[in-house]
């Protein structure tokens, strides 16, 4: 019956499961922590087009001004504006349509109604790789997608137009840093900051991959902003917490460069870098800036060739097909330090730096083959470039400073599966890539729910009902086992306490009491006297063995005659009627009493109201025991032992209460030689008689007699005299 509750109990909860499951079946809501409901991730689309003078990347169109005019720009985690080519950008060409084509078409802010002029400042961005450059500002409105797409429009965003080459095409900067043109009091929020602002997405997050031309027949890149695209990489447990720099916050520790061997017999992958370095993950430019050291290795492994002309890595024809050949692949291995912890590994095959650049990119003037090398001329050049970005999956939170970094899943037929970052609520968190965002349930799932919980309860109440009626059923019948049970153990106990008490009386000696004296009528004192002298309390003549009367007070029976009593008297028995028959026959009875206490007259033995008297004899002095007074009954008790030579019965209530109690005395033994006759001895100086008794009122006895001129006679068992 236990196991089959047990698993009665187990069945809501399975209950429960099940209609979760059913109900997470349904389409989901994305919610944060607070349960209510938050934008779902912008899956930015990109371009079906590839563009760049240093390669073919995947670019992405923003609509700029009123009316609209759009601009193919690439993603920028560095930057925290919007750029465009300004049309002094394709002044010096030949062909301006064809360069404003190349270029990803120019934004004109004169023809913008919305523009609002702020004036010409430095853009702040990839100085510390050489490349400074300044933009006309302004405020415009911005939107996400090409013509017919409905992507959010943000107005009053800060937009900068440029017209160097350094970037060719423009910027779509998704840093959430505002821009500050006079001072910090009063910054300009950025694009991704306004998106957050005006609930399109649900932080400020987003994640970005390359794109990659040689993948299929060109895989596009993926922007998701407010999210990640759980379709596109391969997940791992490595967190990367933000740089302490603000300009170079997405920093991660290489703790190794490596390409596998070429050497059959040597499996041992060969170190592209000879030391550990921090590099800074920017998609702004193409290249990986590595140190000089670096760079040397790659040469002798790879066999390319650095122009200085260019400060570029060229493959000319025979190097490329010897690479191709080849087929080398190339695996960096991150961590948040240089040293230990969780390390994740992306890989890149050859064709990801098979690269071609076109003039005017650093001063070509016909397009080339380069391996996308840069040699840094410190550490704050070494930087990570789209290049990598290819094979790799960028997911970065900026509220909550911190990023991931995946390697990128090749799977053609694979479907968009968007995943949002919740807003950042001052908690740790893990990474977006590593853990999904809340998700709330739509109405049907939240009703699916509601069911099954009502079910369940319902189930519950009847299992409770079902549970309780049998333990009321098992206590009733357990109540009425215990009550008849109850009956016939209190039968035992009775027959067993009648018979403990039988048990007990066998060892308790009733303590003999004596009969007080009243008086009594004078015609009833013949009937009385010889009811008294009856045993069995009828008046008949005394029996023989009847004590006779003493002739004096300090009268004691001899030894052998028929009044002497052979045993000590019981306590209580200190007194006794006695008879004798005179001259004529006729019985006389005496009530002499042998305590002087006694009354002279016999009373009813069975009269309640008569007195109730000890036994005669000296009370001994209560002595102390142990401190302690002697109680009455132990003081009767050694009185007994003492003048009778009688100790208590075994295990009776005198004996069992004497703590202090003596062994049985042995009577003395007497011998013959020490017996010496009376009349022999020498009489004493005063010719006194010398009496030895045994008890102390045999003096005053003696002295009565003397008084009343009486003599008396002692017998040698009672009296031993001296002359």
């Amino acid at each position: 019956m236990r196991s089959l509750l047990d698993h009665l109990l187990l069945l809501p909860s399975a209950l429960l499961a099940l209609s979760v499951q059913c109900a997470l079946a349904g389409p989901l809501e994305v919610r944060d922590t607070n349960n209510t409901v938050i934008a779902a991730p912008i899956a930015f689309a990109p371009d079906e087009s590839w563009d760049g003078i240093d390669g073919s990347w995947s670019s992405f169109t923003v609509r700029i001004g009123t009316p609209a005019q759009y601009i193919r720009t690439f993603v920028s985690f560095a930057s925290w504006q919007t750029l465009a080519v300004l049309p002094q950008g394709c002044q010096g060409a030949s062909d301006y349509n064809s360069c404003a084509g190349t270029r990803g078409y120019i934004f004109n802010e004169s023809a913008s109604t919305t523009f609002q002029n702020i004036g010409l400042y430095a853009w702040g961005i990839e100085e510390n790789l050489g490349l400074p450059g300044n933009a006309l500002y302004g405020y415009d409105t911005v939107g996400l997608g090409g013509a017919g797409e409905k992507g959010p429009i943000l107005a009053n965003t800060t937009v900068g137009g440029f017209a160097v080459d350094d970037f060719y095409l423009g910027i779509f900067g998704i840093n959430p840093k505002p821009t500050n043109f006079t001072s910090f009091d009063g910054p300009s929020p950025s694009f991704m900051t306004q998106l957050k602002e005006q609930k399109y997405i649900a932080s400020v997050s987003a994640s970005y991959t390359a794109g990659a031309p040689y993948r299929f027949s060109g895989v596009l890149a993926s922007l998701t902003l407010g999210g990640y695209d759980s379709s596109k990489f391969v997940e791992n447990n490595v967190e990367f917490d933000f740089a302490a720099d603000n300009s170079r916050d997405i920093v991660v520790g290489v703790q190794s460069i490596n390409t596998p061997s070429v050497n059959s017999s040597n499996p041992v992958a060969t170190e592209l870098l000879p030391g550990a370095i921090y590099m800074y993950i920017d998609s702004t430019v193409p290249q990986i800036w590595l140190p000089l050291e670096a760079c040397k290795v790659f040469e002798y492994e790879f066999g390319l060739v650095y122009d200085n002309t260019t400060e570029l890595y060229l493959v000319n024809d025979t190097l490329h097909q010897s690479l191709l050949q080849k087929n080398a692949s190339i695996t960096f291995s991150l961590a948040q330090s240089t040293t230990g912890g969780n390390t994740v590994e992306i890989t890149l095959p050859y064709a990801s730096f098979d690269l071609t650049a076109s003039p005017p990119y650093q001063g070509l003037t016909n397009q080339t083959r380069y391996f996308p090398l840069r040699r840094a001329a410190n550490e704050t050049q070494y930087t990570i470039g789209r290049t990598f970005l290819q094979e790799a999956y960028l997911t970065v939170d900026w509220e909550a400073q911190r990023f991931n970094v995946s390697q990128v899943v090749w799977n053609e037929g694979a479907q968009t599966s968007l995943v949002a970052i919740p807003p950042f609520t001052g908690q740790s968190t893990t990474s977006s890539t590593n853990q999904s965002s809340s998700s709330g349930l739509s109405g049907g799932a939240i009703g699916g729910i509601v069911a099954g919980i009502v079910a369940i309860l319902a189930l519950l109440a009847l299992l409770l009902f079902w549970y309780l009626h049998r333990k009321n059923r098992a206590a009733k019948a357990k109540a009425a086992q215990e009550e008849k049970l109850g009956e016939v153990e209190r039968n035992s106990d009775l027959s067993a306490a009648d018979a403990n008490a039988r048990g007990r009386e066998q060892n308790v000696f009733i303590k003999a009491e004596l009969e007080g004296s009243m008086p009594v009528a004078a015609a009833d004192a013949e009937s009385e006297h010889r009811r008294l002298l009856s045993s069995n309390g009828s008046g008949a003549p005394a029996t023989p063995g009847t004590i006779g009367a003493p002739s004096s007070l300090n009268y004691f029976p001899n030894r052998g005659s028929s009044a002497y009593s052979p045993s000590t008297p019981t306590p209580g028995e200190g007194t006794q009627s006695s008879s004798h028959s005179d001259s004529n026959g006729t019985y006389q009875t005496h009530s002499t009493m042998l305590s002087p206490l006694s009354p002279s007259n016999a009373s009813e033995a069975d009269s309640k109201e008569r007195q109730i008297y000890e036994m005669a004899g000296d009370m001994p002095t209560i002595k102390e025991k142990d401190g302690k007074a002697l109680s009455e009954k132990e003081a009767m008790a050694r009185r007994e032992r003492i003048y009778n030579g009688v100790d208590s019965p075994p295990r009776s209530a005198v004996a069992l209460d004497e703590p202090w109690a003596e062994a049985p005395r042995e009577r003395r033994t007497v011998n013959p030689e020490e017996v010496v006759m009376t009349d022999r001895l020498a009489p004493p100086e005063n010719d006194s008689l010398v009496r030895h008794r045994a008890f102390s009122f045999e003096e005053l006895r003696t002295q009565g007699a003397k008084t009343e001129g009486t003599s008396t006679s002692a017998s040698s068992d009672d009296l031993y005299t001296a002359r």
